[in-house]
């Protein structure tokens, strides 16, 4: 990657059924031509008050790019900030909803564009917050597929191993009975590592020093687990030098104050 941008979560529908989005700006609509847009939307949602604005803008260019790729993707990521943004558990589902729906209408038109599985992954991952268990395995097994697709055709973009990372950490956690569940579906056993969690977030890290909070705590944790507690330490250090700008940010701040409590006991 020529530059390499701080990954910066949001809190964000099922097509028209649509919720109030505060409106950042008067109702007149400037038509911008494409790149343009895509380059303000960009920009818009590296700042966590920017990602509501950005969607807005998407939002009112759909009828004229709908069957544009690049803008197909950044609608679909923009629903899946949306998702985040938003704290009502009707209005989430409604976001995660229509973002898969819209991916995957962009993996079926661009195969080989990463970003479409990119935010498919993403966007399974969200959905799948409202599921039993059946679905839920059923969305964590479209979820790891298309991640290492995204993986193949992305290879130097850290939120793919950031994310591909808390995969592995959590299948690493799984109960006897939740991978009995999964092999009973798939027929094997979904089986990850701790070390294999850390070498993900590790590259996340190489390929962007200083690439976000949330990374830096699952490092702690996967080095708190591997009792190597001298690296936990570190990371968490580390992690006092970056700034809290998202909710997820400050969550990962208050894990890592109990992971330092704990280690230095």
């Amino acid at each position: 990657m020529g530059k390499c941008l701080r990954y910066i979560t949001a809190n964000t529908d099922t097509e028209e059924q649509s919720f109030p989005v505060p409106k950042a700006f008067n109702t007149h609509v400037e038509e911008l031509n494409l790149d343009v847009l895509l380059q303000k939307v960009d920009h818009l949602r590296m700042s966590e008050s920017g990602k509501s604005e950005s969607f807005e803008l998407l939002r009112d260019h759909k009828e004229k790019f709908r069957d544009e790729i690049e803008f197909m993707w950044r609608f679909a990521r923009a629903y899946g900030d949306m998702y985040e943004l938003s704290t009502n558990t009707q209005e989430k589902k409604h976001y995660a909803n229509i973002g898969k729906t819209l991916s995957e209408r962009a993996i079926n038109r661009a195969p080989m564009n990463g970003h479409c599985h990119l935010w498919y992954a993403v966007l399974c991952g969200y959905v799948s917050e409202f599921e039993g268990l059946q679905n839920k395995i059923n969305y964590g097994h479209l979820f790891k597929e298309h991640l290492d697709i995204a993986i193949k055709l992305l290879p130097e973009e850290p939120f793919l191993y950031y994310l591909k990372g808390r995969y592995c950490y959590t299948v690493s956690k799984l109960s006897w009975i939740e991978k009995k569940m999964a092999a009973t579906l798939f027929g094997k056993i979904p089986s990850s590592t701790v070390q294999e969690a850390l070498h993900n977030f590790l590259k996340a890290e190489e390929l962007c020093p200083g690439y976000s909070n949330p990374n830096y705590m699952y490092l702690a944790k996967c080095y708190t687990d591997l009792e190597e507690n001298q690296n936990a330490l570190k990371f968490c250090n580390l992690a006092l030098l970056l700034p809290t700008v998202t909710k997820e940010d400050k969550e990962a701040q208050k894990e890592m104050q109990k992971i330092m409590t704990s280690l230095k006991r």
